[in-house]
């Protein structure tokens, strides 16, 4: 929940394809206590927290000068910094970029600046009108179009205090269907994408098993789901390419993906979507690891659902069935031992 929107405005980006681009400035800032201003930024901000197909990353210095990063931080650290003289000049920053790319468009530009939960967030998206329709005073069916917020396919994020902390993911921007198309508005951010894929990784592992128990899946479900993550998630760790977090919820959870879709989306940390996943991060989908002082336990999750290993949890008691002859033979001698020690007791 938004708690203060601090500057608001929306200008007009226009462009044809192929053709340069035209900016119409609007007059100025937005009033920020204009009830149908601040449920359009509440929809905007609650569409884009729901999406999971998001990069994260830092400012680039190589690509801070002809970017929005300068401005971005006279706003952060400047109590007087004029919002719209920033906006106009981000706006040209954009322009820039959209005519560097032959397919890229125009539309509504919104950019607000907000508080929630003690952070300052900067946003900027690019919103366009979607035809509709509406029953006038005379009961008739005219033509209503309407801010496509659901739409939205270009806009990205900056977390002011994480940006001050220097931490790794404090810009995030949506990555769109065609990348080579979106990547004008990542160079618009300034931003490279912050690698951290054995981060990403298990994030991934742990979303999918608090996934899987929050569904109530039966044994035999859950450990058909982390299987089949675990060999999608390997494959592309071996072939060295980027998971597609929406293309997963569809191969694994065909039946109603958008659940899965919204439990990334609110992975936390977040999950960047497109991080090439490390093997060894994926243990957790097919390996259980637990240790004390005095022992330690390691088993592939195949165990269970095979019934080797039987747990039960009223009497606190892990089982494990049909060992191996050596094993066997190794445990008789190791219990044999300590029942009749060299050395007897006195």
């Amino acid at each position: 929940m938004i708690e203060v929107i601090h500057h608001a405005v929306i200008h007009r980006l226009h462009r044809d394809a192929g053709q340069p681009a035209v900016i119409q400035e609007a007059p100025a800032c937005l009033d920020v206590n204009d009830a149908p201003l601040r449920e359009l930024v509440e929809s905007v901000h609650g569409v884009y927290g729901g999406r999971q197909g998001k990069s994260y990353g830092v400012f680039d210095p190589e690509l801070t000068l002809v970017s929005a990063e300068p401005y971005l931080q006279q706003l952060r650290d400047q109590d007087d910094a004029d919002f719209y003289d920033i906006s106009i000049a981000l706006m040209q920053i954009l322009k820039d970029k959209v005519e560097s790319q032959n397919f890229a468009t125009g539309g509504h530009v919104l950019m607000f600046d907000f508080s929630a939960h003690g952070t300052r967030w900067f946003v900027v998206a690019i919103v366009n009108s979607a035809p509709g329709t509406m029953i006038d005073a005379n009961f008739r069916v005219v033509p209503a179009p309407h801010l496509d917020v659901d739409g939205i396919r270009f806009a990205g994020r900056v977390n002011f205090i994480e940006w001050e902390r220097a931490n790794q993911r404090y810009i995030s921007f949506l990555r769109g269907k065609n990348s080579e198309v979106s990547q004008y508005f990542q160079k618009f951010l300034g931003c490279s994408t912050s690698q951290q894929d054995l981060v990403d990784t298990r994030n991934l592992v742990k979303v999918i098993k608090k996934f899987a128990a929050d569904q109530n899946l039966d044994d035999a479900s859950r450990e058909r789901l982390l299987t089949e993550v675990n060999n999608i998630a390997a494959d592309k760790a071996e072939r060295q390419e980027p998971l597609d977090l929406g293309e997963l919820a569809n191969r694994v959870w065909p039946q109603a993906p958008g659940d899965l879709n919204a439990a990334f989306a609110r992975a936390d940390p977040p999950i960047a979507d497109g991080f090439v996943p490390r093997k060894r991060g994926l243990d957790g989908l097919v390996r259980f690891k637990a240790k004390t002082a005095k022992w330690k336990l390691e088993f592939e999750r195949e165990a269970i659902q095979d019934h080797t290993i039987h747990f039960d949890p009223d009497e606190g008691t892990l089982t494990i069935r049909n060992l191996p002859a050596d094993i066997l033979a190794s445990l008789t001698n190791e219990f044999s031992a300590n029942a009749n020690p060299d050395d007897p007791a006195d």
